[in-house]
């Protein structure tokens, strides 16, 4: 096996979501642990950007006020599922 986990060797595990992934079907090993972790790395990178872009852009506007909001979403839901990955891949240290 050359580190790739089986569900990414044709490519689309990279667009799947990763709240789609039902962490009580997936079977631990230690590839499948790193892939978690990047996962949730790539997501929280992103939300906590996109967040910052739309704290520093809140004009007063509706349309600003509803991107921070969706941004901050975003952000707590990205933090919430790295957590949940932290502790399911925990006994593969």
């Amino acid at each position: 096996m050359n580190g790739t986990p089986e569900f990414e060797k044709d490519g689309a595990a990279a667009e799947i979501h990763p709240t789609s992934l039902d962490l009580n079907q997936v079977e631990l090993t230690p590839q499948v642990a790193n892939w978690l972790r990047l996962r949730a790395s790539q997501w929280l990178t992103t939300a906590q950007k996109d967040f910052n872009a739309a704290l520093f852009a809140r004009d007063g506007s509706a349309a600003s006020f509803d991107r921070y909001a969706d941004a901050r979403s975003e952000l707590d839901s990205a933090e919430a599922w790295a957590l949940r990955v932290s502790e399911f891949v925990a006994p593969v240290r």
